[in-house]
């Protein structure tokens, strides 16, 4: 492990309309890594071009995934962000000159999303300290989760003062894409659990409430509600996913009668 040496890793997929921004943001580290899940654009030509080291790994669930990218990192510090996400002037400096006399082995910092080009402040968005922006390498790992996945850090864990900028949803496309990914990494996590439909349908409807009315999601207006509606939809999908493996609705053969027009 190279001692002091400070490695940045952004995990990608089919990101060249937003990668250039995320590498220009983290030229102060001493390498960025980007690790490539397949992409079919533009994404590592752009990497390559800004000078980027790319490594390329099977995509297995994001916490399995990202775990498998640190271990090919070889740096006393790493930095984390995604590949929607930007780091600040202002985060990039406090970085810095917490690494001048560290007194923790993880640092998390706060992210700001925006969804279609607006800041969303509620709908259990922000405040959002969802994982390490800087870590010591071998005191910090990611749950084994197929996706949200979380952290475990042997070792003290701080926040930064600093926010960071999460350019989560930039068309409705994006938005209903990441609706039916995130339904099926989901259902993957329940393959284990026993589910029925009012079990989908109670959970579902408490994400709407959970969103929308206690974390106030009718404050973001309409992106709010789609926010609410959308973690609803993908709730009801994985716990449908689970049932639907459970059940094998994909193999089972309707009986047709031999006329509709029979009495």
């Amino acid at each position: 492990m190279q001692k002091n040496k400070v490695v940045a890793y952004v995990m990608t997929k089919n990101e060249e309309s937003i990668i250039g921004q995320c590498i220009d943001a983290l030229k102060w580290t001493d390498e960025i890594v980007i690790a490539d899940t397949g992409s079919t654009d533009k994404t590592v030509d752009i990497a390559k071009e800004k000078g980027c080291r790319v490594i390329h790994v099977d995509f297995k669930g994001f916490g399995p995934t990202r775990n498998e990218i640190i271990n090919q990192i070889d740096a006393e510090w790493i930095v984390c962000f995604d590949a929607d996400e930007i780091c600040t002037e202002g985060l990039a400096n406090e970085i810095l000159e917490v690494l001048k006399n560290s007194q923790a082995d993880a640092y998390l910092a706060n992210r700001l999303s925006y969804m279609l080009g607006k800041p969303i402040y509620h709908s259990g968005w922000f405040p959002d300290y969802r994982h390490a922006v800087l870590f010591r390498k071998g005191k910090y790992r990611y749950t084994e989760r197929t996706v949200h996945e979380s952290y475990i850090c042997d070792g003290k864990v701080e926040k930064l003062k600093e926010v960071f900028a999460h350019i989560s949803i930039r068309s409705l496309n994006q938005f209903m894409h990441k609706e039916e990914q995130y339904a099926k990494l989901g259902a993957e996590n329940l393959a284990h659990k026993q589910v029925t439909f009012s079990s989908a349908l109670c959970h579902s409807f408490w994400s709407f409430i959970r969103h929308y009315v206690v974390r106030k999601g009718f404050l973001d207006g309409w992106r709010g509600f789609l926010i609410a509606s959308s973690d609803a939809r993908a709730c009801l999908y994985k716990y449908l996913l689970v049932m639907e493996k459970q059940k094998d609705w994909g193999h089972a053969r309707p009986d047709i009668p031999k006329s509709y027009n029979q009495k």
